[in-house]
């Protein structure tokens, strides 16, 4: 039987020749391709190869799963395809513990809740696609914003997880976690797929995998269309095109080279406030003003390259550049800056990126002892143009914010994964990160002359890593985890004189875990971590963007399940449990706003040989507060979805429902404060709320404002394989 290592390897050796993006993330290997099974045992035989065409290549390998953290995981296609996705981002919910939320059109990026965060955007959530970061640094609407809805998830193969702060290749904003979204390198065949549905909602797929003898070419291009459940139509449109060859230059050596382009517009509702639904003013898919929304554009290319080399060591080079905007109407006070005119702000980024990552990874042995070493570093530049204006009907009143951005990164860090014994492994990993900030402020002379706020700035951070693996029993695994991460700020404020921010906030996290095999059916998975963050991002809704306040602590407990009922039927459960709070009380309670505190999944899916396939699961979002003091709630919800398909020789259908008992619930939730017409003094805000302002300056009521959850809605496809 070879050594963990030794199968480790190998299977890194054959994903990567079918994908070369895994080099980006070779801490776990690829679970199973049975569905809804991401958590497997450590001693669970592994058969690798290429789905698409399992005649090209074809490992087996008997060993241990070279796991780091009870929470880590690898979900293949199989399982995320056979749940609801409306939104490109809902394949991530597959993830045990981590859910996305929508709340101003589907042009917008969601929201990820993971490990107790409510990440708003992304800014304590990596997210990755082929290891090319989607995270935006100082973006004009969120630091960290991470939009997905570019992609096109029958693309993508497999979901890598690697919660907290633990592992050595993932950097800025891997506090809670990181996510690499890896696409698949061939198809088996080509496919036409057309649906639609409730909503006025309609989709085109086309996917060409042509047989290219030397080539494995993808060409793939998406239209969709959707008018939402809203009483003011959502009109969102968008397209995503996306191309990559693959080929293999020898036997050892592979490159790849991808190109994608994406383009949407949407109207919004927003979130609108609790207290005029609940008086009867306004039906719960309304509107209060009717000309949120945007556009946005998203272009890109990269080229990934690896190989073997003599001594049995693999070297990954990824290179990609992009370009990006996005104009963005929101409006979440309605009148309280300003009772005449209304509080529409615009927010515009405009960017172009230049990344470069490499590493290099060999393996030797001591007197006895496995040493498995990693190095890499990873380069980045953003060139940014992005500002903030004050509108009316989408029509520019007063420039708030017009600024030059530009920020550079390096990174380099160092792993070293030693196999002492078949039972004992220890992971050891340093990384060290060095940010340069610089802001022009066009409007620098407008604003105080006590501030400044164009200038520069450099920061730098050491992250250590350390990790133990225990193997008691040939199903069963022990681990102890330890490491720091980060999340960098906006360069606008890390520049601002004379308060500006923490460049680089460091969060450190803890975790111990288990996973086990029982009765060769049944994998089990547990852990109980922390994360103490120096620093906290919050949203502040009347300058639509964050804020960074005092440090904070979530501690939480995860469990996982899955089982295989039956060769072709599975169940699976998840849970987490998450209190985050401030580590200081600043007088005003310590609850950190919107944090998930209770986040169950759970279902039962199957893929009979016949070809029926389908999956009914429940999610549970508890109740959460919404202020530091916990005065207000944001109220959780059940949900039942269902997907029910069929696949032949040469066609699929599939139905799938979401909110199958029609349950009325709030997607997106926050607790700001707003005015409307009509409302004049405290006297106006009803129970339930809380009156905002100094006296005699009246600014609003404090409520809870919410995007409504979609009631009962069927999407159904047809797709044409040849």
């Amino acid at each position: 039987m070879l050594s963990p290592h030794a199968a480790s390897l190998a299977v890194i050796a054959t994903l990567a020749s079918a994908s070369p993006a895994l080099a980006q993330s070779p801490d776990d290997s690829p679970s199973s391709d049975a569905p809804a099974a991401p958590v497997l045992s450590p001693s669970e035989p592994v058969t690798v190869s290429t789905p698409e065409q399992p005649s090209r290549m074809e490992t087996t390998v008997s060993a241990k799963r070279p796991f780091t953290a009870a929470s880590s995981a690898t979900v293949r296609d199989q399982d995320f395809l056979l749940r609801p996705h409306p939104r490109p981002a809902d394949i991530l919910q597959v993830v045990p513990g981590f859910y996305v939320v929508q709340h101003a059109g589907g042009g917008k990026a969601n929201q990820y809740f993971l490990r107790g965060f409510d990440a708003d955007h992304g800014t304590d959530v990596s997210l990755m696609v082929d290891g090319i970061p989607v995270n935006m640094v100082s973006h004009a609407h969120g630091q960290g914003y991470a939009d997905l809805n570019w992609v096109i998830p029958e693309l993508i193969e497999r979901v890598e997880v690697r919660k907290g702060p633990y592992f050595a290749q993932d950097g800025d904003f891997a506090t809670a976690g990181a996510v690499n979204l890896v696409t698949r390198r061939d198809f088996e065949t080509s496919q036409v797929t057309l649906g639609g549905g409730s909503f006025n909602t309609w989709r085109g797929l086309f996917i060409a995998s042509p047989d290219v003898e030397g080539w494995d070419p993808v060409v793939a291009a998406q239209v969709y269309g959707t008018h939402g459940p809203f009483l003011n139509p959502e009109r969102l449109q968008r397209y995503s095109l996306f191309t990559k060859v693959t080929r293999e230059l020898t036997p050892n050596s592979t490159l790849s080279v991808a190109l994608t382009s994406y383009a949407s517009g949407w109207t919004a509702s927003g979130q609108i406030p609790l207290r005029e639904v609940l008086a009867g003013r306004l039906d719960r898919f309304g509107t209060i003003d009717p000309n949120e929304g945007g556009n946005s554009q998203r272009h890109s290319a990269y080229a990934t390259w690896r190989t073997l080399t003599a001594d049995g060591g693999e070297v990954n080079v990824l290179a990609y550049a992009l370009q990006y905007r996005l104009n963005l109407y929101s409006n979440f006070t309605f009148y309280s800056r300003d009772p005449v005119n209304g509080d529409m702000i615009e927010q515009d980024d405009r960017r172009s990126v230049l990344g470069f990552n490499a590493s290099y990874r060999f393996r030797r042995q001591a007197g006895g002892i496995t040493f498995d070493t990693t190095f890499g570093s990873q380069l980045r530049s953003d060139s940014i143009d992005n500002g903030l204006r004050y509108d009316k009907a989408r029509k520019r009143l007063e420039n708030v914010v017009d600024a030059g951005v530009k920020e550079a990164s390096i990174g380099v860090y160092a792993q070293e994964d030693i196999t002492f014994t078949p039972w004992l492994r220890a992971v050891l990993g340093l990384r060290a990160d060095s940010f340069g900030f610089y802001v022009d402020d066009r409007l620098e002379e407008l604003g105080s002359p006590d501030t400044q706020s164009s200038g520069t700035r450099q920061a730098t951070r050491v992250s250590p890593k350390a990790s133990l693996v225990f193997s008691p029993l040939s199903t069963t695994e022990l681990y102890a985890n330890f490491g720091d991460g980060f999340h960098s700020n906006d360069a606008r404020g890390v520049v601002l004189q004379p308060d500006p921010v923490t460049p680089l906030t460091r969060g450190r996290g803890y975790e111990v875990g288990a996973r086990t095999r029982l009765f060769d059916r049944l994998d089990l998975a547990g852990a109980v971590f922390r994360l103490d963050l120096d620093s906290e991002l919050v949203w502040v809704g009347d300058e639509g963007s964050t804020e960074a306040r005092g440090p904070t602590r979530r501690q939480g407990v995860e469990a996982e399940a899955r089982l295989r009922i039956l060769p072709w039927l599975f169940a699976d459960a998840d849970a987490t449990f998450t209190r985050a709070t401030y580590v200081g009380n600043a007088g005003n309670g310590d609850a950190v706003a919107l944090a998930p505190t209770l986040i169950l999944s759970g279902g039962v899916s199957a893929r009979h040989p016949s070809g029926v396939y389908g999956r009914l699961g429940v999610l549970h979002l508890g109740d959460r507060p919404a202020t530091e003091d916990r005065e207000l709630t944001a109220e959780g919800f059940t949900r039942v979805d269902a997907t029910l398909g069929y696949r032949g020789s040469f066609y699929e259908v599939n139905v799938g429902i979401q909110n199958l008992l029609n349950t009325q619930w709030r997607e997106a939730q926050f607790a700001n404060v707003s005015r409307l017409p009509g409302e004049t003094g405290p006297a106006s805000c009803p129970a339930g709320t809380r009156p905002a302002g100094d006296p005699g300056a009246f600014e609003g009521c404090e409520d809870i404002h919410f995007t409504p959850g979609a009631p009962f809605n069927a999407q159904a496809t047809v797709s044409l394989f040849f």
